[in-house]
Order: C-alpha cells, then structure tokens, then sequence
C-alpha cells in the first residue's frame, strides 16, 4: 500500500492516516480472530491444544453464523477505512451489509439457537453493526448526515456502540483479563480457556471503530 493511497484515504475518512491504518489494523485482527474460530475448534475441556492457544480462541462451542457475521463485519471495516472509496460507496456494499442486518434480525426474532442470552446479545449487535455499515455505505460518507436531520440514524448509533464499548471495558473485559493473567500452571478448572478474554476485546475494537466513523 503506497504512501499516496493514504493520503487519498485519509482525505476521504477525515481521519490522520496514522488513525485510519491502526483502525484497519486492529479491524483485521479482530477478522482473522473470527475466522481462525471458523475453521479451528477446542472442544470445552480438550488438553491436545497448547492453553495459551485455548485462552486465545475459547473452549466454547462455535456458533457459526455469528463467526462469519464477525468476519465479514471486519473486512468491511478494513474496506472502509482504507480501501478505495468507489468500494466501500458503492450500492453493491449497502445492499450487501444490508441484507446481512436484514439476515441477522431474521436469526434473532425466529431462531430457536439465539434464545441464549449471549449469542442473543451477539447477533442483536450484528444487526445494528451491519445497518449502520449499510447506511454509511448508501451516504457515502461519515457521519451519515448533520445530526439532527430527519432520517439521520447516526445519534441512535453512537448511543448503542457507546453503550457496548462501555460494556466491554468496564464489565467483560476487566473480568476476562483477571482470569487471563492467572498463571498458566495453575491447577483446577482453567477459567480463561472457557472465557478468553478475546470475545470482550473483540467488541471493544468493533464498537470503537464504529464510533470512530460516526463521530
């Protein structure tokens, strides 16, 4: 990636391009994060993996279309913060992050297997991450609209990533990395290979850089 295309997508992001990258960055991780849980699995208890991987990644049982709706999410995030502008204001990229929001809340109000409170959560917020993309998209541009004008979402949007990048700072976080910082010999049930502390990180990352395109 040459110097001058981001100097291209600082211009249109209104962002230093020092910000834009590490946002992009961090977006990416949170990616590959989602995508390694596709394809790799710890079932809860197995000792045939190293612990600090198991920490990483979890011992829960994947819930698939949430792992793609990440995936997918993130790539989005890479694309709009550094990609082309033609790319991420096109109709083809709002009506596909459309119909992923259309997508999730179909899972949310109608499948049995988001009845769990936190794959409930997780898919709810799937939903918001990805109309918000969606409408940023069809405006082509951030934030949408001078807030306050009539059809501007964008006030509604910083509330609830405000409210989810609080969450995870003040509430899962902090827990997760108590039980991550336990050494890795101690004995009895292994708390951070059930609950990594990655999950928390990952809202944290997609909810700031939510915030940072509304804001």
């Amino acid at each position: 990636m040459n110097h001058d295309h981001l100097t291209r997508t600082s211009a249109v992001t209104g962002l230093p391009t020092s910000v834009a990258v590490l946002v992009a960055a961090l977006a990416g991780v949170v990616g590959a994060y989602h995508a390694v849980r596709l394809v790799v699995t710890v079932p809860e208890g197995a000792s045939s993996m190293p612990r600090p991987v198991r920490r990483v990644i979890g011992g829960r049982p994947r819930f698939v279309p949430a792992e793609i709706g990440h995936t997918v999410l993130a790539a989005g995030m890479v694309v709009m913060f550094v990609g082309p502008p033609s790319w991420s204001g096109s109709p083809a990229f709002a009506l596909g992050y459309g119909a992923l929001a259309v997508a999730f809340l179909a899972l949310v109000v109608t499948g049995p297997a988001c009845c769990e409170p936190a794959r409930w959560s997780c898919c709810s917020m799937l939903v918001v991450e990805s109309l918000a993309m969606a409408c940023m998209a069809r405006a082509g541009r951030w934030p949408m609209a001078e807030f306050g004008t009539a059809g501007d979402l964008s006030g509604w949007f910083i509330v609830v990533f405000a409210v989810s990048a609080a969450g995870a700072l003040a509430g899962s976080l902090p827990r997760r990395a108590w039980a991550w910082a336990r050494p890795l010999s101690a004995t009895g049930p292994v708390l951070p290979a059930v609950v990594p502390i990655t999950p928390a990180a990952s809202r944290l990352v997609m909810a700031t850089a939510m915030l940072v395109m509304l804001m």
